[in-house]
């Protein structure tokens, strides 16, 4: 058998960099329907199978040392507690389906095991500059096609909605947001700030010109098309990811031309601006625009039109005071009556009254094990409280215990590193920082309940590990 696994081990990283192809870059069709829900199979969990059967295989008689390890007993811890809270959720709060809480556990489960997959695959940094090459080549493609759908009608395969994960094809209408390969304009700008992070560490790292000026323009394309999304929260995960990564580099006078670059991106797209300004005035200091109130005497004349069947909405009002006959039929008193004012005050009062709450809940009822995996419906809009409402504070110790570990064994790698900056410094810089750019994300957004970026998220993670783990002298 161990004959056979070098065999396995030499192309297993292969499998890995077609993995880092296929999953930003197929677009989520459906493959096999889940009943009860519209989170389906999909062919990059078929390919995700292959390659952990591949990686076993390639294992061989590695296994026992495997279990021995410190990083591979944290998710194990983890796997062990959700598992629990699982058969707690369906047998002592009842509040899991079984089919469902077991697809979202295997789900999770699928996706940290690419750590593993990614960590075993490196063995030279010969295969790193391949892997940079790949990310850079499929962020370059991701960009073009993001472009394409924003100013030539590209087809857009979402799943924001159960009509739109069927696998329809659309295409995005004026007032939507650009999402690529992605199932939605967040995941697509969180995959991007992850980007951006890495390639602006590796930046610093090339002195030849081709290869800083390639480099160079797809952040710059990259940077535009994330603003064209206007996903706030992703946006400022970038600027703080990519700040940290010029701060640990020691390259602090290059957070100015970063600082210049953000002004650039609310010039070129004022969606981002007026959402980011909506943001503040309105959520943050809960002033703003005008609001809808009515005085009696309108009171008393909408209820005398109630019957009138006209129909508004939000993307139709202007700044302007509300009338009657300006203002939608779903406003409430009190609302703001500009268009993008109402929406970013809905976005942080969902959260806040509705999601938020429920998770919190969810928590109180059973504070050790949460009240399990697919509890909460699909959205929660913060990663923490959802690990909280549905694993509880075990599962979120669990969960937190293998963050930690990774993160702090990549810091002690940079600090080591520090006086010879070569290009695994630069990547660990990269990788540390796009880490940090997903956990400000998942503040605001179920980040990693977005299986494109999960997947990646822990195949960059493990990426970053096994470059800890190249021989000592090894150049790159």
């Amino acid at each position: 058998m161990q004959k056979y696994s070098f065999i396995f081990k030499k192309y297993l990283f292969w499998w890995v960099i077609g993995l880092f192809i296929f999953i930003p870059l197929y677009p989520k069709f459906p493959f096999i329907n889940v009943p009860g829900t519209y989170v389906a199979i999909r062919l990059e969990d078929i390919l995700i199978a292959v390659t952990f059967v591949w990686w076993v295989l390639s294992i061989g008689n590695e296994f026992k040392d495997l279990f021995k390890k410190t990083i591979t007993q944290t998710f194990l811890l983890f796997w062990g507690v959700t598992l629990l809270s699982l058969f707690s959720g369906i047998f002592l709060t009842q509040t899991v389906v079984p089919h469902l809480g077991l697809l979202h556990y295997l789900r999770r489960v699928e996706v940290m095991v690419l750590f593993f997959i990614a960590a075993s695959a490196i063995t030279s940094f010969k295969q790193i500059k391949i892997w940079l090459l790949t990310m850079l080549v499929v962020t370059i493609l991701a960009v073009l096609y993001g472009f394409g759908q924003q100013y030539l009608s590209f087809p857009v395969i979402s799943t924001t909605n159960r009509e739109f994960s069927k696998g329809l094809i659309l295409t995005l209408t004026p007032d939507a947001r650009v999402n690529s390969t992605f199932a939605g304009h967040y995941d697509f700008a969180a995959y991007l700030a992850v980007t951006l992070t890495i390639l602006s560490s590796v930046l610093l790292f090339y002195k030849r010109i081709v290869i800083r000026l390639l480099i160079a323009l797809t952040s710059l394309f990259s940077l535009i098309i994330l603003s064209l999304t206007a996903a706030r929260i992703s946006f400022a995960a970038c600027v703080i990811g990519i700040t940290s990564v010029f701060i640990i580099s020691g390259h602090k006078k290059l957070i100015l031309l970063l600082a210049g670059l953000v002004l650039f991106a609310f010039i070129v797209s004022p969606d981002l601006r007026h959402r980011t300004v909506a943001t503040i005035t309105v959520n943050i200091l809960g002033g703003g625009g005008p609001k809808y109130i009515l005085t009696p005497e309108q009171l008393e004349a909408e209820r005398a039109t109630s019957s009138a069947e006209q129909k508004f909405s939000a993307e139709q009002f202007s700044s302007q005071s509300a009338t009657l006959s300006s203002v939608p039929r779903d406003i409430s008193p009190g609302e703001p009556v500009n268009s993008t004012e109402l929406g970013v005050y809905r976005s942080f009062g969902i959260r806040l009254n509705e999601e938020w709450p429920r998770a919190i809940r969810a928590f109180l009822k059973n504070p050790f094990l949460g009240t399990g995996y697919s509890s909460l419906t699909i959205a929660t809009d913060n990663d923490y409280l959802r690990a909280l409402g549905e694993t509880g504070i075990l599962g979120f110790l669990a969960l937190f215990l293998i963050l930690l570990f990774i993160l702090k064994h990549f810091w002690l790698f940079i600090k080591k590193k520090s006086k010879d900056k070569g290009l695994d410094f630069y990547l660990l810089v990269g990788i540390f920082g796009s880490a940090l750019t997903i956990l400000i994300n998942a503040t605001f957004i179920d980040i990693l309940e977005s299986s494109k970026i999960a997947q990646l998220f822990w195949l960059t993670l493990g990426l970053g590990y096994g470059i800890t783990n190249l021989r000592e002298g090894t150049k790159p």
